[in-house]
């Protein structure tokens, strides 16, 4: 919130509870509530005006707004509630948090998921051609990062021994993982 809004929410509470208002007062309260939306300390100020007699303070409000997204929030996914599948690809890590996050965002400020219209939008776009060199270049760290020279186990997966069992990675397998990757070998 501004200073501005700041002293028209105190203006407000002050139709509630009669107190004087001066600049110090606003910038009290700016300090504790400067990251708090107008429309949602009001709403604050209202819910407990309905239910207390004594003054508000910053802290109420505060608690208020947190205690309002945490429920909110937790309509999107809480316990026995189906969750809301991001709208990013779950391969690529970062992309799918900052979708997770911005759901979970969205929720606790009341927005709505995203309309079904706008998520259909997307279907039949071209999808860009994946570079092979980009795929290859991919690796996972370790003697699991490529074939067991072995066993052939796949990448990923652990060796086996000649029954069946996992066993630790071969001793050639190692070795092969410490070996520095060259284009022809990727």
């Amino acid at each position: 919130m501004t200073p501005a809004e700041i002293a028209a929410l105190l203006s407000f509470a002050a139709a509630f509870d009669r107190r004087t208002l001066g600049e110090a007062d606003v910038l009290a309260w700016h300090t504790v509530l400067g990251d708090v939306t107008f429309d949602a300390a009001k709403a604050a100020v209202t819910a407990h005006y309905a239910v207390e007699t004594r003054w508000i303070m910053p802290a109420d409000i505060r608690q208020h707004v947190l205690k309002t997204r945490a429920d909110t929030a937790a309509d999107i996914q809480g316990p026995g509630l189906p969750p809301e599948i991001p709208d990013a690809d779950p391969d690529d890590v970062p992309a799918y948090l900052a979708a997770v996050r911005e759901q979970r965002h969205r929720a606790a400020d009341g927005l709505k998921p995203r309309p079904v219209k706008e998520l259909l939008a997307g279907i039949g776009r071209q999808i860009p051609n994946q570079n092979p060199n980009e795929v290859a270049a991919v690796r996972r760290p370790g003697p699991l990062g490529i074939t067991c020279p072995n066993c052939r186990a796949p990448i990923g997966r652990p060796c086996r021994t000649g029954s069946g069992r996992e066993r630790a990675p071969h001793e050639n397998r190692e070795t092969a993982a410490l070996q520095p990757r060259t284009e022809e070998t990727a």
